[in-house]
């Protein structure tokens, strides 16, 4: 049951951002984002989410994929 719920998707766990913004989307019923409150899903993560520190940051001082990173962007003492 734990890998199922860990193998979930993201599918419409963010509000879509045109829709805040207009209230409307160009992707209608096909967009990968929640239009509302309503259709918001939960999101559930791998307990080991956010523990380790993510590469990028350390090497480039930056990541890509920015909140959507699956690893740390703080560093603490230990990671300087």
């Amino acid at each position: 049951m734990k890998v199922k719920a860990y193998n979930q998707g993201m599918l419409k766990t963010e509000l879509c951002n045109k829709w805040q913004e207009s209230g409307t989307c160009p992707y209608g019923d096909n967009c990968q984002f929640a239009h509302g409150m309503r259709e918001l899903r939960p999101v559930v993560r791998h307990p080991r989410y956010k523990t380790q520190i993510c590469r990028m940051v350390l090497t480039r001082g930056t990541c890509p994929y920015g909140h959507r990173c699956h690893f740390r962007h703080s560093l603490d003492h230990q990671d300087r």
